[in-house]
């Protein structure tokens, strides 16, 4: 018995939820495929639900800046030419 691909077949080539090595969505999308038609194939909800989780608002997209500025923040060295007690 061979394992299922989760890498997505010929027919996903025009939609948007391809990213070439996986679907966005469907985890096997080649079951997908197996009646002529993925109910995903460039549907809006879907690519809605897509961009929201990729560009969150809110709260959350608010966490990840300031956990982004943070990384930033511990990189750099003090004013003072002393450095943070980790990269000593």
């Amino acid at each position: 018995m061979t394992a299922i691909s989760t890498k997505p077949v010929k027919q996903c080539k025009d939609c948007r939820l391809n990213l070439v090595k996986r679907c966005a969505v469907f985890e096997h999308p080649v079951l997908k495929w197996k009646k002529h038609a993925c109910e995903g194939f460039n549907n809006p909800q879907f690519i809605e639900i897509y961009e929201k989780m990729r560009n969150p608002e809110g709260a959350h997209a608010r966490k990840q800046e300031r956990a982004q500025k943070a990384k930033l923040a511990h990189t750099e060295s003090h004013h003072d030419g002393q450095h943070p007690p980790w990269t000593a």
